[in-house]
C-alpha cells in the first residue's frame, strides 16, 4: 500500500495565525507518521523557525522547503546526495532561488530611494514583534535568498517596481499575509515538485504519486493547484484560497488554524480508499 507526501504550509494553516500554536496537531502529525506517511513543510519561513518546530513535532528527518521555495533540505540520515545539493549541517541543501539575501538587500537599499517601503532585516526587533506577534525575531531575519518588505507606497508604484524588480534583477515578488518576499524565481510548486521527484528517484514506488497539499494564503495556490488533494484552511477573514475553476479532490476546513489543519484531513481521509490514518 503506497503512502502519501503531504505537503504543508505553517503559519496560518498548521500554526495558528496569530500566536503561532500548533494546538492539538502534534496529536494527529504522530498518527500520520506512525502510519508510514511523510508530512513536508512549504513555507515561507527561514531555515532556522523550521529547525525549532521539526524537532518540537519530531519531524526531523524529513524534508522541507524555506523561503517560498527558495531552498530545501533533504536529511542526509535517509537521502542520498542529491542532484545540485551542497552539504549543510545534517542536510544537502538544493537552492533553487539563484541570488543571496545580501545581494537583494543591496538590492532594495537602493530602491528605496524611489519608493516607500521597509525592509525587515532593517527594523528593530521591537517593531517586527508588532507586526510579527514574534518574540524572538532572529530567526526570520536568519533569510538565505531572500529579503522580505512591508510595502509603504501605492498600487501604481509596486506595479513599477514589480516590473524593474524582474528587469534588473529577474526576480519576483511573492504576497504574503504580513509582508512580500523579494526574491529570485521560486515557488512552492516548483519545490513540492523537486521533493516529490526525489521521492521517486529515491524511494521509487513506495509513496502515492497522489500528492495531499494544505494552506491558506495566496502563496499556496500553485502548490494546492499541483496536487491531487488541495486542502483550503480558513483564514481569519473568512476566506480561502481562490484555486483554478476546474480544480477537483478539494476539501475545505470550516475551523481556523490550528484546528482546521486535523479536521480537513480527517475530512479528506473520509472519501480515501487508501487511508492516510
Amino acid at each position: 500500500m503506497k503512502r502519501y507526501l503531504i505537503f504543508t504550509d505553517l503559519d496560518g494553516t498548521l500554526l495558528d495565525h496569530e500566536n503561532y500554536s500548533f494546538g492539538a496537531n502534534k496529536k494527529t502529525i504522530s498518527t500520520i507518521i506512525n502510519n508510514k506517511n511523510e508530512i513536508i513543510f512549504n513555507t515561507s519561513k527561514t531555515y532556522s523557525e523550521c529547525k525549532k518546530l521539526l524537532k518540537e513535532l519530531k519531524l526531523s528527518n524529513m524534508p522541507f522547503s524555506t523561503e517560498n521555495g527558495a531552498v530545501i533540505y533533504f536529511p542526509k540520515i535517509r537521502f542520498n546526495k542529491i542532484k545540485n545539493s551542497s552539504s549543510f549541517e545534517k542536510y544537502w541543501k538544493v537552492r533553487i532561488a539563484k541570488l543571496s539575501s545580501k545581494i537583494w538587500h543591496q538590492f532594495l537599499k537602493k530602491k528605496q530611494k524611489k519608493y516607500n517601503f521597509l525592509i525587515a532585516q532593517d527594523l528593530s526587533s521591537i517593531i517586527l514583534k508588532r507586526y510579527t506577534n514574534l518574540s524572538n525575531t532572529n530567526m526570520m531575519l536568519d533569510r538565505e535568498a531572500s529579503q522580505i518588505i512591508l510595502w509603504d507606497d501605492n498600487l501604481t508604484n509596486l506595479k513599477l517596481f514589480k516590473k524593474e524588480l524582474k528587469f534588473e534583477k529577474d526576480g519576483i515578488l511573492i504576497k504574503g499575509s504580513r509582508f512580500i518576499q523579494i526574491s529570485s524565481i521560486c515557488n512552492k510548486r516548483i519545490a513540492k515538485k523537486l521533493i516529490s521527484h526525489v521521492y521517486d528517484i529515491q524511494f521509487r514506488d513506495k509513496y502515492s504519486r497522489n500528492t495531499i497539499a494544505l494552506g491558506d494564503s495566496r502563496n499556496d495556490i500553485d502548490m494546492l493547484n499541483s496536487c491531487k488533494y488541495s486542502c483550503l484552511i480558513k483564514n481569519s477573514s473568512g476566506a480561502y484560497p481562490k484555486l483554478r475553476s476546474n480544480k477537483k479532490n478539494v476539501f475545505k476546513s470550516s475551523k481556523l488554524a490550528p484546528d482546521g489543519w486535523s479536521q480537513v484531513l480527517y475530512k479528506l481521509n473520509k472519501t480515501l480508499d487508501n487511508k492516510i490514518f
